[in-house]
């Protein structure tokens, strides 16, 4: 079994469109939630909030050179970021694989670019796929001169908002058992658009109250009434710590536990027993070789509903019992809303910031606890500690859950 290490990475996000500003307003506790109506939505909208990324800083889609047909907000996310990675990559180094989490919505949106587009000449519906970010980066790897990744191993995965933590999780399962050496791991949410907020909205999912943009998402909060829909996008390069050790690569943080499962439950609610949570949650550790009472801090799914906030504290009860109260827990969607499919990937960078930094970045908004959800949930602000194993958790609709374990990468 070879140990797994984390060695590139790039992010877009509503608090930044690279790692230095992205670490910087995440430990300054700023939000990159606003207000949409008037601007990606009408006036009258029923959602008033989105975590929108400011993309005056991205490349353009005839920039990235994306087909006419294909210029999405999540093509240009995907390929920015991926960009941040494979600018630092040294010359002809083999990656052996892609795993994307792609969300559906993705698929719709070049639907529906392509139809306002339509050129009955030139459209080719065999060619609108959900798997098309993940073949461009391929192809681009390939004429970097980064090696013909197979089509097995250009892989796309969708489980909801657990995704972007299961292609982490992927991704380690081939480098762990020796199958790759490197392995480009990606996920990406641009779903801030009518549709999509519409579809959570008739869910009763997201938050619609009358308040400043700034403090709509408040997970833990007795106020919280639901999530902010997000959009992001992070590519990780992860390596077997040999391959990174052979060619010198800096390692950010160690992969060292995953686990993953489904509750088989409901279409949208996880079970109310929390069994398969907390499954995960030990199944994880266990994986990462070390007792619960290990894990540093803890990296909530925290999303600002009643029901997902509650479950969780619950659930980190169960499985840490009275050490519940002493690990620092914090959810980064207070501050960048819930991007869905590209969270787990996006909150595995934020762990890797705070191993690097010795930082927790905090909870904001959390000014009327609940007093059913009674951790410590680094409300204050961010906190400096030491911490060497961060547990990260990812929960998706439908039940399904992924759970990471990082460690700090360096003595």
């Amino acid at each position: 079994m070879h140990d797994v290490v984390v060695t590139q990475y790039g992010i877009v996000s509503p608090i930044g469109n690279t790692i230095p500003e992205f670490e910087k307003r995440m430990f300054a506790g700023d939000s990159g939630i606003v207000d949409v109506r008037g601007s990606l939505v009408g006036k009258q909208f029923p959602v008033p909030f989105g975590a929108v990324v400011d993309d005056s800083t991205i490349p353009s889609a005839e920039e990235l050179k994306i087909e006419p047909r294909t210029q999405t907000h999540g093509g240009r996310f995907s390929l920015h970021a991926f960009q941040q990675v494979l600018d630092q990559l040294p010359e002809n180094l083999p990656i052996d694989g892609i795993v994307q989490g792609t969300p559906a919505g993705i698929f719709f949106e070049v639907i529906q670019h392509s139809l306002r587009n339509y050129d009955p000449d030139a459209f080719i519906w065999d060619e609108i796929r959900a798997e098309w970010v993940v073949e461009i980066i391929a192809d681009r790897l390939k004429k970097s001169g980064h090696g013909d990744v197979p089509p097995h191993y250009q892989i796309s995965v969708n489980s909801a908002c657990a995704a972007g933590g299961q292609a982490i999780g992927i991704a380690y399962r081939f480098l762990q058992s020796g199958r790759m050496s490197r392995c480009l791991v990606m996920a990406v949410d641009a779903g801030a658009w009518e549709s999509q907020l519409m579809n959570f909205h008739l869910l009763h999912t997201l938050m619609t109250d009358d308040v400043p943009a700034r403090t709509a998402s408040r997970p833990f909060s007795k106020s919280r009434s639901g999530f902010v829909k997000g959009e992001a996008a992070a590519a990780l390069l992860l390596e077997t710590r040999e391959a990174a050790e052979k060619r010198g690569a800096e390692i950010l943080a160690e992969v060292c536990g995953y686990a993953f499962n489904s509750d088989a439950y409901r279409l949208t609610d996880g079970r109310e027993d929390n069994l398969c949570v907390v499954r995960a949650m030990e199944d994880a550790i266990a994986d990462a070789g070390i007792h619960a009472n290990a894990i540093d801090y803890i990296n909530a799914h925290g999303t600002s509903t009643q029901q997902n906030d509650l479950l969780e504290t619950q659930a980190i009860k169960k499985v840490f019992g009275e050490d519940a109260y002493r690990i620092p827990v914090s959810s980064l969607k207070s501050q960048i809303g819930h991007p869905t499919v590209a969270a787990g990937a996006v909150e595995a960078i934020a762990c890797i910031l705070m191993l690097q930094g010795q930082r927790i970045a905090p909870t904001i908004n959390l000014t009327d606890p609940d007093p059913e959800c009674d951790l410590d949930y680094v409300a204050e602000g961010s906190r400096e500690a030491a911490v060497r194993y961060v547990l990260s958790n990812s929960f998706g609709f439908g039940g399904q859950n992924a759970c990471l374990v990082f460690k700090k990468g360096n003595p």
